[in-house]
């Protein structure tokens, strides 16, 4: 069962007294990004001028964590299944993007939480970054790259909800830029979980050893559009123009 970003735990109503599967959440996130009513990004993929007039400055980051150390055997688990690996600890050679639909950091916790399901860090609509899992532990965040992946989820509905808050947006583009320097890595090992999800021809590192049917990518049920080509077009656009190795 592909645990992919949790998101549609749709909005911690009345349904939340009830069991909800991956496979429940996967179907909702497909059915509200294919629903005629989905709001997609008509900006252009050109990065604003505004960008270009904020100053980087390495991002203050809340530690808010997760509970996963209570996860553990289920963790191990997952990770033998489908990457051969049961160890937890690794050096993070990739950071992927993410929207999580579901609209305040809180609920997005709460259903992270109740799931099962870590991600690294959350970007909240002011801009706040939360920690919820240590840098060196692998989470289960995004599915056939989550054993070398740091994951960043950003709370917004949809790529236009999250493109129309500049303070966020812009706080995203501050911590990968801190990551990137402090990892060592390169802009082509930052990708959006839509990328993630058309698998090997996409991110060469994508890994799937559970899945026979689609080895090699996400099931069509299950293709991402988080979170989004302009944002990920803005954000490559102002790594470019600012890259990590000015910090040096």
């Amino acid at each position: 069962m592909k645990l992919l970003p949790f998101l549609m735990t749709v909005l911690c109503t009345a349904a939340v007294a009830q069991t909800i599967s991956n496979d429940d959440l996967n179907r909702l996130q497909f059915q509200h990004e294919r629903h005629p009513n989905y709001v997609k990004s008509t900006r252009a993929s050109q990065l604003p001028e505004r960008f270009r007039g904020m100053t980087y400055s390495k991002p203050f980051i809340k530690t808010w964590l997760l509970p996963y150390l209570n996860w553990e055997q289920k963790d191990r688990a997952y990770f033998k299944r489908n990457y051969g690996q049961s160890q937890l600890d690794f050096k993070p050679s990739m950071i992927v993007m993410h929207y999580t639909v579901i609209p305040s950091a809180e609920d997005t916790y709460s259903a992270l939480t109740r799931k099962q399901v870590g991600v690294h860090f959350m970007i909240g609509p002011d801009g706040t970054v939360y920690r919820l899992l240590p840098e060196n532990r692998r989470c289960s965040g995004a599915y056939g790259v989550d054993h070398v992946a740091l994951s960043i989820e950003m709370v917004a509905r949809t790529e236009a909800d999250l493109l129309s808050r500049t303070k966020q947006v812009f706080s995203s583009f501050c911590l990968v830029r801190s990551l990137m320097e402090e990892h060592n890595l390169t802009l082509g090992q930052v990708v959006g979980h839509y990328e993630v999800s058309e698998g090997k021809k996409k991110v060469p590192q994508y890994t799937d050893l559970h899945d026979t049917i689609f080895p090699d990518r996400y099931p069509p049920s299950e293709a991402r559009l988080d979170p989004g080509p302009t944002y990920m077009a803005w954000l490559r656009t102002y790594l470019k123009e600012n890259p990590p190795q000015d910090d040096r």
